[in-house]
């Protein structure tokens, strides 16, 4: 554990940990002179000065005991109060199948993954302290701190990791799907751990951490869970900066700060997460300060909290979904290129932008990358080629084959088949959030029916995840809202790639493509990977398997009368584990 406390400061702090009433609400971390969420020696010196003089030399102004406490609490890094955080639903709660069904460590504050990534594409370390990889990224190794402990005491080492390895493949859970390249993890020393892979990987750190992340499990106690899938670890015993303490079915968990974590101590010291499913309950429960935070706000609903006193809104920029019309790209009509590239110029995506939240969403002139996430990755030389020009969309219809007539005062496309075109658009799954799938077939209605005699008929399927997933794979057009993060980096286009596995979800194959994907998965210099990843938007700018709409805000709100940090560490990213581990208590309101 790294222990921050000084003896000499500690002899200072004796006579202000006792109980004492709540003071009123304070934006500030009581103590705190410089605005860096954190009271200094300094700071907590001039803080108990302030006290005694106002206390037995009749002076004035000043902390109170209680706020004098949490300044200390602050400096010395002991855990102080409780946070509530509110979640939707079930899923969100501790699942006895931990192991195989919950993606950590973005959602996890009890198991530790290696590394976890934040939102600039870079990582922090979370068990392991540090990382390199050979020259030609076969090989990865991770180093964990010496004196590493289990919430039950026992110490974590390199076998913990490669065990975690073995029981993810010897028992097919759906993580191991992760590690698909890894062919073994060996272990140097009791600190060190080395995983071999068959190929360059390049984004090793990445593979850890998202998509849904792998987390390192005791194994001695999961060596003795033969069947993940019926039993578990009634005691959640992880190794994270938080752990179990007690839960309540379909209702809440909490967890308390593990004071022999093996990293810096969190500054708060417990952790409740209670179901709200409602989000109009948890703006309710959240003014009236029964939770803290909330996540995932419809813009409308985080914009009427702004005003509030004692709330915070944070605006993640592209943090929400990324929406595209696509393609899938052997079913009629939409498998031929022609007709693809017209509708490249029928898509209105500030009318989009504007039916679904002009003040939340930005449109996405890109082939597929989000750039505010992927920043010069994005190949320039291929943003605004699908500009809504419907006089251009007309054209390349007709030079495609199609023929656009006008029947009963109605515009019919009729294809090269000379049958009229009629697509099916199965709404529901990712881009139903919200109605946004509603709001996009709305806008295209008016043009793809209208002006280009297109008929488009809607299957509402947003009831039946399982119906609409089978459906997208037969019908020419379908819409997605996958989460920004999968349109962050040139190595997210391999979502267009044809491997061995079968289809892709645009069901696109094209050779030079696949060989390109192929090339960058097996390439470490930067250089070399920009110009591979250069060369593949070129590619999809004229295959248009799918045509970008818009990238979407996501917003959290907080009690900031409660905390301090909360933006800088929402927009930095890491998940819940770098939020809650980071938080600073500024209010005794917290000590309940």
């Amino acid at each position: 554990m790294i222990d921050r406390r000084k003896p000499g400061i500690i002899l200072l702090c004796c006579a202000v940990f006792f109980l004492a009433c709540c003071v009123p609400a304070s934006a500030a971390v009581p103590g705190d002179t410089d605005g860096d969420t954190l009271v200094s020696e300094g700071e907590l010196s001039t803080a108990i000065q302030g006290y005694l003089n106002a206390t037995y030399a009749g002076g004035s102004g000043g902390l109170d005991r209680a706020a004098l406490s949490l300044a200390a609490h602050n400096t010395l890094n002991i855990p102080y109060g409780q946070i509530v955080v509110a979640v939707s639903g079930e899923r969100d709660l501790l699942q006895p199948a931990y192991i195989d069904a919950k993606g950590v460590p973005e959602g996890s504050l009890i198991y530790e993954g290696l590394v976890t990534r934040t939102r600039d594409k870079g990582h922090i370390g979370w068990l392991a302290t540090s990382w390199e990889s050979s020259a030609d990224g076969t090989t990865w190794t991770f180093h964990i701190p010496e004196g590493a402990t289990w919430h039950d005491g026992e110490p974590v080492t390199a076998s913990d990791v490669v065990f975690s390895y073995d029981y993810l493949k010897e028992k097919g859970l759906k993580n191991s799907g992760v590690l698909k390249h890894v062919t073994s993890v060996e272990p140097l020393d009791d600190t060190t751990v080395v995983y071999y892979c068959d190929c360059c990987m390049p984004l090793f750190p990445d593979i850890l951490s998202t998509g849904p992340g792998v987390a390192i499990f005791p194994e001695h106690i999961w060596s003795a869970i033969e069947n993940p899938a019926k039993q578990s670890d009634p005691e959640y015993i992880g190794s994270g900066p938080f752990k179990y303490v007690s839960s309540v079915s379909g209702d809440s968990y909490k967890l308390e700060a593990y004071r022999n974590y093996h990293g810096t101590l969190p500054y708060v010291d417990k952790v409740v997460r209670k179901l709200y499913s409602s989000q109009d309950t948890q703006i309710l429960v959240l003014k009236q300060g029964k939770v803290d935070y909330v996540y995932d706000l419809a813009p409308a609903t985080a914009r009427s909290l702004q005003s509030e006193k004692g709330i915070g809104v944070t605006q993640i920029p592209a943090g929400g979904k990324a929406y595209e019309v696509a393609f899938t790209c052997d079913v009629y009509p939409a498998n031929i290129t022609g007709f693809r590239q017209a509708l490249s110029h029928a898509v209105n995506r500030d009318r989009m932008c504007g039916q679904i939240d002009s003040l939340a969403t930005e449109p996405t002139d890109t082939v597929f990358l989000v750039p505010s996430l992927a920043g010069d990755q994005v190949n320039e030389d291929t943003n605004g080629l699908y500009d809504y020009d419907l006089d251009k969309a007309k054209k390349m219809l007709a030079d495609a084959g199609f023929t656009l007539k006008t029947e009963g005062g109605k515009n019919v496309l009729y294809g090269p088949d000379n049958t009229p075109v009629t697509i099916t658009i199965p709404l529901g799954d990712k881009a139903s959030i919200n109605k946004v799938d509603e709001k996009i077939v709305l806008v295209l209605k008016e043009d793809w029916d209208a002006e280009l005699g297109i008929r488009i008929e809607v299957e509402n399927l947003q009831a039946d995840s399982s119906a609409y997933k089978k459906r997208i794979g037969e019908t020419a057009v379908h819409f997605d809202g996958m989460p920004g993060f999968f349109h962050d980096d040139i190595s997210r286009l391999d979502n267009f790639q044809k491997s061995p596995r079968g289809h892709n979800y645009y069901h696109f194959d094209n050779a030079t493509f696949n060989d390109l994907i192929d090339e960058l998965s097996n390439t470490m210099d930067a250089v070399e990977r920009q110009a591979i990843g250069d060369e593949l938007q070129v590619i999809l700018s004229e295959q248009v398997p799918c045509i970008p709409v818009c990238s979407m805000d996501s917003f959290n709100a907080y009690r900031s009368d409660r905390f301090a940090g909360f933006d800088d560490l929402i927009l930095e990213g890491g998940g819940d584990i770098n939020i809650l581990s980071h938080i600073k208590p500024a209010s005794t309101e917290v000590n309940r």
